[in-house]
């Protein structure tokens, strides 16, 4: 009896405490006029001085300025609460981060801080709002560097261990809805984040951290929903889950950069459905999402072991985009250009797509530091067609190792389903590509491939001429190539570089230049 004695006194005695954190017991009106910032900050230092409780925002509209969460701090907003950002600069201190990034050059403000602390959350079924609208922030007003240097974040969190936003509604950011540097054990769980008010409206940056899941939540953005970035290069962002997510933006769903300094391994990316945002694009662009997976490493970084499955696509211009560059950017004013990195071991496997737009999906590396290791394994991808003969033509592309990473900078490529070019080990199994109108680009465009297998490509709606080009390729196997219809598959070999080029049954072949079309039988 004794035991349930003290263990009911123990409930009791954590009732208590909890009801003691209520904001408004600190001086909080909930009013959405009166700024209750010092209120809210007394009741999150009164939290860590007890050894770390929850801090409860009841049903009410609490306007703020910046909060900074301390040790073992809970912030836990009611449904029917609202955490309403101050439209005010004078109320967001500048907190400028002890770790060394290439982000320290932009914004030091945000709603909701936090740096070198551990176990923090912020939960609930409330609502966080920046109230950052171009209306509010202007950019004549508010931008002095890359864009954002003076607009707020809305959650900045840097350094920490423990971290846990769950059930929370992320609303109008000034700028990145949440940006999370060098932190551990980040768990984000049944967010909804909504954020097409202002320029650079990421839904989510996750910069150098480690340990990190992301599940059950929905994504709504102006800019790239899901962004992975190392801004400094003695860090690497590793061992990160994303699954069960529904992403919606008009730039890129789920990107890898452009900041891309230190490393990024293991990552597993499942069940997740990519489609285009509930509101067109502020910036003068179609209402398209941009990008699907955007993969890219172009200042140095190691970016290896990805697993990727289970994803479905529509409305989204390019699918696929896998990039190996050297814009060797570093990440500090005056550092050493960074040399090319290495990108390697990408598994992508049970994906569809329904692309809206002209330019392709394609893997590219450089010359001298191809991509490696590819499988594209039961994929669809279903394209719109209507290129140019022009495009169709088209040959040596230039490298543009020094342009910014962005799917568009092959809009030229003549492709019209996935373009590769200077890859080194590419696994391509029951792949199929389809052009839902004519177009007179190739399906699969391979240049300067090195060991490549196709096993199964199934090609549906192609025009007439080679649908698979080969240019100065080696190594290449292609086995169950398949046209819709009845019409022999057709293979076009160009170039003076080809080498071991072997197939499991004659296909016609065209060994033209892209321009003239000479055929005959090979196997």
């Amino acid at each position: 009896m004794r035991k349930y004695i003290f263990l009911f006194a123990g409930l009791l005695l954590a009732q208590m405490s909890y009801a003691a954190l209520d904001v408004r017991h600190f001086g909080a009106k909930g009013d959405g006029t009166t700024l209750d910032t010092r209120a809210i900050q007394s009741a999150i230092d009164s939290a860590a001085v007890c050894g770390g409780e929850t801090v409860v925002l009841p049903p009410g509209r609490y306007l703020s300025g910046t909060l900074v969460l301390k040790n073992n701090v809970a912030l836990h907003i009611e449904k029917g609460a609202i955490l309403l950002g101050s439209t005010s600069l004078d109320d967001y201190p500048q907190y400028v981060s002890h770790y060394v990034s290439h982000i320290n050059r932009y914004s030091s403000r945000s709603l909701i801080f936090a740096e070198g602390v551990e176990n923090i959350s912020i939960s609930g079924e409330g609502t966080i709002d920046g109230q950052g609208s171009l209306e509010n922030y202007p950019a004549t007003e508010t931008e002095t560097l890359m864009g954002i240097t003076r607009r707020p974040y809305l959650i900045r969190v840097i350094s920490c261990k423990g971290v846990k936003l769950s059930d929370i509604h992320l609303r109008n950011s000034p700028a990145w809805t949440q940006h999370y540097l060098d932190c551990e054990n980040v768990f984000i769980d049944g967010i909804d984040v909504y954020n097409h008010g202002n320029y650079n409206n990421d839904g989510i940056d996750i910069d150098n951290c480690r340990q990190v899941r992301i599940v059950n939540s929905h994504f709504n953005t102006d800019d790239d929903a899901i962004c992975f970035k190392t801004t400094n290069a003695t860090g690497r962002c590793e061992n990160v889950v994303v699954a069960n997510c529904v992403i919606a933006a008009n730039c890129n769903a789920m990107k890898w950069g452009s900041e891309t300094n230190g490393g990024f391994r293991n990552f597993t990316i499942t069940n997740c459905t990519f489609r285009r945002a509930e509101e067109p694009t502020i910036y003068d662009r179609p209402h398209r999402t941009l990008g699907g997976l955007a993969i890219e490493t172009v200042d140095g970084a190691l970016l290896e072991n990805f697993n990727i499955s289970n994803i479905s696509m529509y409305g989204v211009m390019t699918p696929i985009f896998i990039r190996l560059a050297d814009r060797g950017r570093n990440y500090y004013d005056g550092g050493p250009s960074q040399p090319a990195g290495t990108l390697r071991n990408i598994h992508i496997a049970n994906l569809t797509a329904r692309m809206h737009g002209l330019v392709t999906s394609s893997i590219t590396g450089l010359e001298k530091h191809p991509v490696e290791n590819v499988t594209l394994t039961n994929v669809h991808i279903i394209c719109d067609g209507n290129g140019s003969v022009e495009h169709a033509r088209k040959r040596d592309l230039p490298e543009r190792e020094k342009e910014y990473p962005e799917t568009l900078i092959f809009a030229d490529a003549p492709a019209s389903g996935l373009f590769v070019k200077n890859v080194k080990g590419i696994r391509m199994q029951n792949v199929m590509l389809e052009v839902y109108e004519s177009d007179p680009r190739a399906l699969l465009f391979m240049e300067r491939v090195n060991d490549a297998l196709l096993d199964g490509i199934t090609l549906v709606n192609p025009s007439d001429g080679p649908q698979v080009i080969l240019r100065n390729s080696r190594d290449i196997d292609i086995e169950k190539l398949r046209y819709d219809g009845s019409r022999v598959p057709c293979i076009g070999i160009e170039g003076t570089d080809n080498r071991r080029i072997e197939t499991d049954k004659k296909y016609s072949v065209d060994h033209s230049d892209g321009r003239n079309s000479k055929k005959n039988r090979h196997k």
